[in-house]
């Protein structure tokens, strides 16, 4: 994969049947204050309206490219098929139900631009519903050390927030593995955790769409957590508190 523009950012947005929030989607990506951006749109097999709106979406932008798996393969297919043609020097993932701030992208490539070990950065979200309403707020740490401890999708940071620069990763490092649900975002951080700091900026840059607020890990969850926990420590050299293992599992999980 050769990365063709210093601060070409890459838009991963994996879409299933996802039409009703799909357009305020687009238009908050497309609205980014820093222009410089393409998004990678993998439309897996949806039975509503979601791919006609990305080929609406697509004739105005050019910015945005649209492929559709010949059937239903899960999330982690279509990220990683999104990967594989992603060109820029920085990446994100988005949720297809999310929004962005028009400035969340332009202060977070800043924030990483001005840091020669930060392999990146998240934001801090207000929680909505499908109807828009404010239903809650994150409060995630800002500091790598606290990140390291607690490396997990929700508890420490949004994935689907994070910018990540790629200049300092070896490449074939981001895979979404089909094999870590739920946990697939969490095994990309902990990865991460590897090659730089990590941070979040204390504001308020996403809104992030969820029903319920105050879900947290399942216990038929806690032996895929433990599994990810002694892998990561085995194969990453992740060395976590066993403290930090039980905050983590009983921690609600905003996903």
């Amino acid at each position: 994969m050769k990365i063709q523009q210093q601060n070409l950012i890459s838009v991963l947005l994996p879409t299933f049947n996802v039409g009703h929030f799909l357009p305020q989607c687009l238009d908050s990506i497309l609205a980014q204050s820093h222009e410089n951006i393409e998004i990678i749109a993998i439309d897996d097999f949806s039975r509503d309206d979601t791919w006609k709106i990305l080929k609406i979406y697509k004739k105005f932008d050019k910015r945005l490219k649209i492929y559709r798996n010949v059937k239903h393969y899960g999330k982690a297919v279509s990220l990683n098929r999104s990967l594989n043609k992603a060109k820029g020097a920085y990446l994100t993932v988005m949720d297809a139900k999310d929004m962005m701030y028009k400035d969340r992208l332009k202060k977070q490539l800043k924030f990483l631009e001005e840091r020669e070990k930060a392999v990146a950065v998240g934001v801090e979200c207000n929680y909505i519903d499908s109807k828009n309403k404010r239903t809650g707020k994150s409060d995630f740490p800002s500091e790598y050390d606290a990140i390291y401890h607690k490396p997990l999708h929700s508890v420490s940071m949004n994935f689907e927030t994070v910018l990540i620069k790629r200049a300092i990763l070896p490449k074939d490092l981001i895979k979404f593995n089909i094999d870590a649900h739920p946990f697939m975002y969490s095994d990309i951080i902990i990865k991460l955790l590897q090659f730089g700091t990590i941070s979040n900026l204390p504001a308020f840059l996403h809104y992030h769409r969820t029903e319920n607020p105050n879900k947290t890990t399942s216990l038929k969850q806690i032996p895929n957590l433990f599994k990810l926990w002694v892998k990561s420590m085995d194969s990453y050299d992740y060395k976590p508190s066993v403290r930090s293992f039980f905050l983590s599992a009983f921690k609600p999980n905003f996903s």
